[in-house]
């Protein structure tokens, strides 16, 4: 049976499959719409099993907030092509949706792997959902900052305020600066004391290998040095501000903490840049 114009192009616009695919389905399918949706989606499963192999290293990272919560999502494409369409950035969004209602099972919703099984077929490239986050305040409130290249994304907490108009002003612009430090800096926790014990040996075992032979008393305070250059790389409090070297975060915050009446604390923060190893 020969498919007509008009069938063809709402097989289309149900699906997003191209013209000559919607043609193959609708006459595989004897006319029957309904039937061609299923075919097209079978072509789509299958053809996403070959793909299955290629590496999907472009895609987004998106964040928003709801309340107390913040869903922190990494999708994956083969290209940044894929990457800017409205497409990919509405499989982005019914990800967040997804997190907000499912949390870290979110992987796991059939609602999103058949989207995205769909679109994958429609477009052609394997795409993938990494990693969905869901960050909730413990006890302040959350910043995020998304670069503008939206590869990279952080969500941090900051808590103590005042309701001041200048004290909210002091606190809103802090929390988008640490969050853009966070971006910038790549730190691994807030304070020297939350580094992993396997990371501090580890590091106090190279600097010893590196000044191995010379006297222990002279060893102890090499590695000391080493040390306080390490937290300084990768804890947070210790680390220059981005925005003027001359200041250290922990001095940030208590300036801060200053103009607003009272003390402030960093509480958590989370970083997610596109492709890099997720933690198991």
């Amino acid at each position: 049976m020969t498919a007509t114009v008009e069938i063809v192009k709402a097989l289309r616009d149900r699906t997003g499959a191209g013209m000559m695919d919607c043609k193959a389905a609708l006459e595989a399918s004897s006319g029957d719409i309904e039937k061609a949706v299923d075919y097209l989606r079978k072509k789509g499963m299958a053809s996403a099993a070959k793909r299955a192999g290629r590496e999907a290293r472009e895609g987004l990272v998106v964040a928003e907030t709801r309340g107390s919560k913040t869903a922190l999502i990494e999708v994956n494409c083969e290209t940044d092509f894929v990457a800017r369409t409205d497409d990919f950035r509405a499989l982005a969004k019914l990800a967040v949706e997804e997190t907000f209602s499912s949390g870290t099972r979110a992987l796991e919703s059939e609602k999103l792997t058949k989207h995205l099984s769909e679109l994958s077929g429609k477009i052609g490239e394997k795409m993938v959902v990494r990693r969905t986050l869901l960050l909730e305040a413990k006890k302040g409130r959350t910043f995020t900052y998304i670069h503008s290249n939206q590869k990279l994304g952080v969500v941090i907490e900051l808590a103590g305020q005042k309701s001041g108009a200048v004290q909210q002003a002091a606190f809103e612009e802090l929390g988008k600066n640490l969050a853009m430090q966070v971006a910038a800096s790549n730190p691994i926790c807030v304070s020297r004391d939350q580094v992993p014990s396997d990371a501090l040996e580890r590091e106090k075992a190279i600097y010893r290998e590196e000044v191995k032979g010379k006297p222990d008393n002279i060893v102890d305070k090499i590695v000391t040095g080493k040390l306080e250059k390490y937290y300084q790389g990768v804890c947070l409090l210790e680390q220059p501000f981005i925005k003027d070297d001359k200041v250290v975060i922990k001095q940030l915050l208590e300036q801060v903490a200053k103009q607003c009446g009272e003390p402030l604390e960093v509480v958590q923060f989370t970083r997610v840049q596109l492709g890099e190893s997720v933690a198991q």
